[in-house]
Order: C-alpha cells, then sequence, then structure tokens
C-alpha cells in the first residue's frame, strides 16, 4: 500500500500498549472520582453535623455569658460587702451633690471611682453640678466625660461623668 509497509506484530504491540495507557486512565480517573465523591460526602456530613450543633453552641455560648456576668455580679457584691460604710457615704453624698434640674440614669461603682450618666436642662445647671460634687467629695475628683444633646429629651442634655478616686479607701 503506497510503498509503505506496516510490522503487524508491532502494530498490534503499538494497539495493546495504547490501550493499556487509555484503561489505565480511565481506571485511575474512575478511582478519583470515586475518592472526591467520598470526599463530597464526608464534608457534607460535616457541615450536617456542625448545623446539627448550631443551636447547641449558641446556648453554649448564652451560658457562659451569662456565668461571666453573674461572677462580675458576685465581684461587685463582693467589693462592696468590703467597703463599709464608706461605699454608702460616698453613693449617698453623690446623690445629695446632684442638684435639681440634674437627674442621674446611672451610678456604677468602678475600680478608679464612679461612672456617672443622666441629663440635666441645661449646661450651666451640669456645670453647677460637677462644682457641687467636686465640693461634697474633695477626696476625689469629678470630670465630665461626654455631653450629647441629640438623644436626649427636647431641652435637655446627656452627660457621663467621672469620679475618680479610691472608691473603698478603707477597704484597701
Amino acid at each position: 500500500m503506497f510503498g509503505t509497509e506496516i510490522n503487524a506484530g508491532y502494530l498490534r504491540q503499538a494497539l495493546l500498549g495504547a490501550a493499556i495507557v487509555a484503561a489505565i486512565a480511565f481506571l485511575g480517573n474512575g478511582i478519583e472520582l470515586l475518592r472526591l465523591h467520598r470526599i463530597e460526602a464526608a464534608a457534607t456530613d460535616s457541615d450536617a453535623a456542625l448545623m446539627s450543633r448550631a443551636a447547641m453552641r449558641a446556648e453554649s455560648k448564652r451560658l457562659a455569658l451569662e456565668v461571666a456576668r453573674y461572677q462580675e455580679i458576685a465581684r461587685e457584691a463582693d467589693d462592696v460587702r468590703r467597703s463599709g460604710p464608706s461605699a454608702a457615704v460616698a453613693i449617698a453624698r453623690i446623690g445629695n451633690a446632684v442638684p435639681a434640674g440634674v437627674w442621674l440614669d446611672s451610678l456604677s461603682r468602678a475600680a478608679t471611682g464612679y461612672e456617672l450618666s443622666g441629663e440635666s436642662r441645661s449646661v450651666d445647671a451640669l456645670g453647677g453640678a460637677m462644682l457641687t460634687l467636686n465640693r461634697a467629695l474633695p477626696e476625689r475628683k469629678a470630670t465630665l466625660v461626654s455631653i450629647d444633646s441629640r438623644d436626649a429629651a427636647p431641652d435637655a442634655i446627656r452627660f457621663s461623668a467621672r469620679i475618680a478616686g479610691d472608691p473603698t479607701p478603707a477597704a484597701r
């Protein structure tokens, strides 16, 4: 045929080799597809397990936050118990020093003193309250931390203040 002679033995060997290579490639591809399918199934199972435990994780987080809050309350209660009458006297002085026209929303004890927040009918009334607080608690320093009129009642000013000084001098 066209002057080229093809050796049938070599052709058979070449075709057999090509068939073996193709069979190995198809087998390897099949094994890889099976492996990928198993990995995807395992990932789907893992995702399902994570989703089924999401509620338990959320409940655990909520409980951990609640325990932390109760521990903080217990620490604060211990601090108040150890502070004796000095904390009660300081809180009474703060309450008595707040003039008319200034209202406290919160009064909390901190490691370095007291944190106050509230509203005032004017800047002048707030300034007077700060001066009165400094006179009522001479061993501490009252400072204004922030003033904001945006979130307050129409004719009021929101504020936060800090009264620095050891809140329990007798207990330490």
